[in-house]
Protein backbone atom coordinates (compact mmCIF):
# COMPACT_ATOMS: atom_id res chain seq x y z
CA UNK A 1 0.00 0.00 0.00
CA UNK A 2 1.08 2.98 -0.95
CA UNK A 3 1.13 6.51 2.06
CA UNK A 4 -1.58 8.68 1.67
CA UNK A 5 -2.98 12.38 2.50
CA UNK A 6 -6.10 13.41 3.08
CA UNK A 7 -7.44 16.74 1.82
CA UNK A 8 -10.54 17.75 4.29
CA UNK A 9 -12.64 20.85 3.56
CA UNK A 10 -15.81 22.23 3.08
CA UNK A 11 -18.24 20.84 0.03
CA UNK A 12 -17.52 24.27 -2.13
CA UNK A 13 -13.79 24.19 -1.70
CA UNK A 14 -13.58 19.97 -1.88
CA UNK A 15 -15.64 20.99 -5.85
CA UNK A 16 -12.67 23.60 -6.36
CA UNK A 17 -9.76 21.15 -5.09
CA UNK A 18 -11.08 18.28 -7.13
CA UNK A 19 -10.77 20.26 -10.57
CA UNK A 20 -7.48 21.50 -9.59
CA UNK A 21 -6.41 18.20 -9.26
CA UNK A 22 -8.18 16.88 -12.62
CA UNK A 23 -6.18 19.91 -14.44
CA UNK A 24 -3.39 18.55 -12.62
CA UNK A 25 -2.27 16.16 -15.54
CA UNK A 26 -3.94 13.75 -16.66
CA UNK A 27 -6.78 12.28 -15.36
CA UNK A 28 -7.95 9.03 -15.59
CA UNK A 29 -10.83 7.80 -13.63
CA UNK A 30 -10.83 4.40 -12.50
CA UNK A 31 -12.79 1.88 -10.36
CA UNK A 32 -11.28 2.58 -7.13
CA UNK A 33 -8.79 5.53 -7.30
CA UNK A 34 -8.54 7.54 -9.93
CA UNK A 35 -5.53 7.92 -11.80
CA UNK A 36 -3.28 11.39 -11.97
CA UNK A 37 -0.12 11.44 -13.53
CA UNK A 38 2.06 14.85 -13.71
CA UNK A 39 5.01 14.02 -15.01
CA UNK A 40 6.94 11.28 -13.76
CA UNK A 41 4.41 11.19 -10.63
CA UNK A 42 2.23 9.18 -10.59
CA UNK A 43 -1.18 9.48 -7.98
CA UNK A 44 -4.18 7.71 -6.75
CA UNK A 45 -7.13 10.21 -5.96
CA UNK A 46 -10.29 9.02 -3.92
CA UNK A 47 -13.28 11.73 -3.83
CA UNK A 48 -15.92 9.30 -2.73
CA UNK A 49 -15.46 10.35 1.04
CA UNK A 50 -14.62 6.48 1.95
CA UNK A 51 -11.58 7.61 4.12
CA UNK A 52 -13.37 9.45 6.60
CA UNK A 53 -15.29 5.83 8.12
CA UNK A 54 -11.43 5.63 9.00
CA UNK A 55 -11.31 8.48 11.39
CA UNK A 56 -11.82 8.11 15.35
CA UNK A 57 -14.89 10.07 16.64
CA UNK A 58 -12.56 12.63 18.68
CA UNK A 59 -10.96 13.15 15.29
CA UNK A 60 -14.19 13.50 13.48
CA UNK A 61 -15.42 16.28 16.08
CA UNK A 62 -12.11 18.45 15.81
CA UNK A 63 -12.32 18.51 12.21
CA UNK A 64 -16.24 19.87 11.99
CA UNK A 65 -15.28 22.32 14.81
CA UNK A 66 -13.01 23.77 12.49
CA UNK A 67 -14.06 22.54 9.10
CA UNK A 68 -18.10 22.22 10.20
CA UNK A 69 -19.47 20.29 6.98
CA UNK A 70 -16.77 18.80 5.58
CA UNK A 71 -15.63 15.91 2.24
CA UNK A 72 -12.48 14.23 2.02
CA UNK A 73 -10.16 13.55 -0.79
CA UNK A 74 -7.76 10.86 -0.34
CA UNK A 75 -4.51 11.23 -2.44
CA UNK A 76 -2.12 8.09 -2.54
CA UNK A 77 1.80 8.59 -3.62
CA UNK A 78 5.15 7.18 -4.59
CA UNK A 79 7.19 9.78 -3.61
CA UNK A 80 7.08 12.86 -0.83
CA UNK A 81 8.77 14.56 -3.90
CA UNK A 82 5.93 13.89 -5.93
CA UNK A 83 3.23 14.75 -3.42
CA UNK A 84 5.18 18.44 -2.11
CA UNK A 85 4.81 19.27 -5.53
CA UNK A 86 1.13 18.41 -5.97
CA UNK A 87 0.25 20.01 -2.81
CA UNK A 88 2.11 23.28 -3.60
CA UNK A 89 -0.28 23.37 -7.03
CA UNK A 90 -3.40 22.47 -5.70
CA UNK A 91 -3.76 24.49 -2.54
CA UNK A 92 -3.03 28.04 -3.25
CA UNK A 93 -5.90 30.18 -1.56
CA UNK A 94 -7.83 27.33 -0.63
CA UNK A 95 -8.99 26.27 2.89
CA UNK A 96 -9.28 23.82 4.26
CA UNK A 97 -7.21 20.95 6.39
CA UNK A 98 -4.04 18.37 5.79
CA UNK A 99 -4.26 15.37 7.59
CA UNK A 100 -0.84 13.63 7.11
CA UNK A 101 -1.59 10.28 8.03
CA UNK A 102 1.57 10.82 10.61
CA UNK A 103 -0.94 11.90 13.47
CA UNK A 104 -1.22 15.94 12.16
CA UNK A 105 -3.29 17.82 10.93
CA UNK A 106 -2.15 21.25 9.12
CA UNK A 107 -4.42 23.94 7.90
CA UNK A 108 -3.82 24.47 4.15
CA UNK A 109 -1.95 27.77 4.52
CA UNK A 110 0.16 26.25 7.14
CA UNK A 111 1.22 23.60 4.58
CA UNK A 112 2.56 26.21 2.29
CA UNK A 113 3.96 28.27 5.07
CA UNK A 114 5.52 25.22 5.53
CA UNK A 115 6.84 24.93 2.00
CA UNK A 116 7.65 28.28 2.29
CA UNK A 117 9.65 28.20 4.91
CA UNK A 118 11.63 25.05 4.46
CA UNK A 119 10.82 23.40 0.85
CA UNK A 120 12.19 19.59 1.72
CA UNK A 121 9.45 19.56 4.64
CA UNK A 122 8.38 16.05 4.56
CA UNK A 123 5.50 15.60 7.05
CA UNK A 124 6.34 11.77 7.84
CA UNK A 125 9.90 12.55 9.53
CA UNK A 126 8.88 15.89 11.52
CA UNK A 127 6.54 17.10 13.26
CA UNK A 128 5.47 20.35 14.25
Amino acid sequence: MRPTIVFLTTPDTARELRERLRRAGTYTPEPHFDRLTAGECEFGVDASGDVVSEYEDDELEELRRRLGEFEAICVEYRGVSCIRALVQAVLPGLDGVLDTNFGEFVDFPGVLARFRQDPEWDWRTSQS
